[in-house]
């Protein structure tokens, strides 16, 4: 595997992660696009369902509560 290639696998792989554990702010977004036609419809459908395996997954939102956290120990 080229260094190039194991980077995009990398990158890749800890994008899914952080997604995984990243509350529903995807999701959000997703729905905040222009109206694109069938190709934005495209996108919301697989990010449903996508939320929706996660959500049956039960993990938690751990940037939230890293956010959570820093809010509270610097008074924002």
């Amino acid at each position: 595997m080229t260094q190039n290639a194991r980077f995009i696998a990398t990158a890749a792989a800890l994008l899914v992660l952080a997604w995984l554990f990243s509350g529903e702010r995807l999701l959000d977004a997703v729905f905040a696009m222009p109206d694109l036609g069938p190709v934005d419809d495209a996108v919301i459908a697989v990010t449903v369902a996508a939320e929706g395996i996660k959500t049956a997954l039960g993990l938690p939102d751990l940037f939230g509560a890293l956010r959570a956290t820093l809010h509270a120990l610097l008074g924002v």
